[in-house]
């Protein structure tokens, strides 16, 4: 009895100030990009879960306040969506959607253009809305415009952290053409961070932006960090000289050598050994690679779960060697312990697969295809395995 007088209570509050909520549309992804785009609005998207305790309170407390509310539905086409029902999976493979709440902007062309994670105060969540109304970006493609040379520098900077995962070369064209345009000295968090992230070598144009501001950079990253950031990017220097592009090969003791005092020995080995991974898996030298990520991943205690499952990922497509799979069976498997879903169960399942055991095989690969359907990915592989006689 006690339930059934919560739920009323919730239902009838909810009435009560029903004329004050956020405007949700009842419709269809698609039909709400086309309604975005005969009005000229953004749409604000609240990506929630039926289970998300904060994304309850977010409906309860702040999209029903009054000045919230007027704000969003001015100016926003407003549409929720259940990551884990109808829609919402699919909505959430697209764009990456692994936290509730996520709090997303997206023009009528349904690129990002603005994003936020978690539960946000009432005066927070105006502000955000506030900050992310930019009409410009309304019917917009950003790519297209950024190539034109057509966004503003407040558009560009969104437009870089937008980009970094999905496109980071021309994220980092991007930060190279709003460093160019700077004229103050003053740095914000959000510059400085993309200034470090797009800044690869000594080479690169962003350098002479971080060497030629180093006291306005220091005030933000501390005299300490500054150093050891210049002294990486020397050091990928000198690795970048240390790499035969004929035999896609790196000459370790060079760089050891040579790098002495740029970075303590450890970390020295530890950065080496990482761009070794990066520069063997983009040139397709598999043998090198394996033989590197064999000696890095030694103690996988010291890694989290993505990097682990990312080199075993590496190993059951190109790794042939079954007791350097057995290794990456056990970083697999590791993974899995703590976290099971299709990226984690179907590496596992194709580890397996390889080293011939097909019980095991069959078990996680039945696995993946489960989350497969739940996550909206391709479960083919998986099949294929499942049939296997």
């Amino acid at each position: 009895m006690q339930k059934i007088t919560f739920f009323f209570f919730i239902f009838a509050f909810q009435l009560g100030f029903s004329q004050q909520n956020i405007k949700f549309e009842d419709s269809d992804f698609n039909t709400i990009l086309a309604k975005a785009k005969s009005e000229k609005k953004l749409i604000f998207l609240d990506a929630y879960a039926a289970w998300c305790g904060p994304c309850k309170l977010m409906e309860r407390n702040v999209f029903t306040d009054a000045n919230v509310a007027d704000y969003y539905n001015k100016n926003f086409i407003n549409a929720h969506f259940d990551m884990e029902k109808g829609e919402g999976p699919a909505l959430a493979a697209k764009y990456g959607i692994r936290s509730y709440p996520t709090l997303m902007f997206l023009n009528a062309e349904g690129e990002v253009v603005g994003k936020e994670l978690g539960y946000l105060k009432t005066e927070d969540f105006l502000a955000l809305g506030k900050k992310n109304n930019n009409p410009q970006l309304v019917n917009t493609n950003l790519k297209e415009e950024f190539l034109k040379g057509k966004l503003d520098q407040s558009t560009l900077l969104s437009f870089i952290t937008l980009s970094a995962g999905k496109d980071p070369i021309i994220a980092k064209q991007a930060s190279e053409k709003y460093f160019s345009n700077k004229k103050d000295k003053v740095f914000t968090p959000e510059e400085v961070n993309v200034l470090l992230n797009f800044t690869q070598s000594v080479d690169d144009a962003n350098y002479k932006v971080f060497s030629g501001n180093k006291a306005a950079i220091e005030e933000l990253l501390t005299e300490k960090n500054y150093t050891q950031f210049d002294n990486y990017l020397k050091l990928m220097k000198l690795v970048t000289s240390a790499t035969d592009e004929k035999t896609n090969t790196i000459d370790d003791a060079k760089v050891l050598k040579e790098g002495e005092g740029l970075l303590p020995k450890e970390d020295l080995i530890k950065s080496l050994s990482i761009y070794k991974l990066n520069y063997y898996i983009s040139h397709d030298n598999f043998p090198a690679y394996e033989k590197t990520a064999l000696e890095y991943y030694k103690n996988p205690d010291d890694f989290n779960s993505s990097e682990l499952l990312a080199a075993a990922g590496v190993f059951a497509d190109h790794v042939s060697n079954p007791k350097s799979l057995q290794i990456a069976a056990r970083w697999a498997e590791k993974v899995v312990m703590s976290s099971e879903n299709f990226d984690s169960t179907s590496i596992l399942a194709a580890l397996y697969d390889k080293l011939g055991k097909k019980d095991e095989a069959k078990m996680f690969a039945g696995m993946a295809a489960n989350f497969a359907k739940e996550e909206n990915r391709d479960a083919s592989k998986m099949n294929t395995i499942l049939n296997k006689k």
